[in-house]
């Protein structure tokens, strides 16, 4: 074998072995991605247990029979059925839908068992339902951590040349978590001022009218700046004029 031929092997083993350390760098990577992926849907899943959790308690005083409407608690059936399904198959659409008409139907619930203090359960049942809507609140922050681990996977397994090996072993895109329906979407300013009277810790009568008081600060600040860059403006017209 003459010199030549063995700096040409050398160099190809070179290139190979490159290429080889490459594919396990790029995998791993993506197996990490992936696996930060599975991570967060698995603190999604927990929170909607919770959530599921607390609207059990709803069925198991049955409000239906105390006035609750009759939309609301078949709401909550089909979302503890459909929370059920998506655990055991892994459908992460039906586990956002589930969610989302939990969502929907707690700070209802919670107000009708708040307005019923004859109930035998009330206070263990209005504790419940408060929990569930932390929950709700808590979620929003898990939901977008989910969604941007799974943003950054999607990313990197769509780019060149990383989208070689991840097609060569199979990496699919991952669903984004949709928390909303299109129903609650459009009701979405109805739905926080509902969720705020219940996750915002009870206010006096100073802090509102601080807050008040505050507002109007701000407004009569915004609009001094405002006259105050008229006034600059006007004189900056005026000294190119000259």
């Amino acid at each position: 074998m003459d010199a030549t031929t063995l700096v040409l092997l050398v160099a190809g083993g070179i290139v190979l072995l490159m290429i080889l350390l490459w594919i396990m760098s790029t995998y791993n990577r993506m197996v990490d991605l992936r696996n930060e992926v599975e991570n967060q849907y698995q603190n999604l899943e927990t929170q909607v247990g919770v959530k599921d959790q607390k609207v059990a308690l709803v069925e198991q005083t049955d409000l239906a029979q105390l006035g609750l409407e009759s939309e609301v608690y078949d709401k909550i059936v089909e979302a503890r059925k459909m929370f059920a399904q998506a655990k055991s198959s892994g459908d992460r659409s039906a586990l956002s839908k589930a969610s989302g008409m939990m969502d929907s139907v707690i700070p209802s619930a919670l107000a009708f068992a708040e307005s019923n203090p004859q109930l035998t359960s009330h206070n263990v049942l209005v504790a419940g339902l408060e929990e569930g809507v932390h929950a709700i609140a808590k979620m929003a922050s898990e939901v977008e951590e989910y969604n941007q681990s799974a943003k950054n996977y999607n990313t990197y397994i769509e780019m060149f040349p990383s989208i070689i090996v991840a097609r060569m072993f199979g990496f699919d895109r991952a669903d984004l978590f949709d928390q909303y329906s299109d129903e609650q979407v459009a009701h979405m300013f109805d739905r926080r001022a509902d969720l705020g009277s219940f996750v915002e810790s009870k206010r006096s009568e100073a802090d509102v009218k601080t807050e008040k008081f505050k507002d109007e600060i701000e407004a009569i600040e915004a609009e001094a700046e405002l006259l105050e860059a008229k006034a600059r403006l006007a004189a900056l017209k005026e000294q190119m004029n000259e």
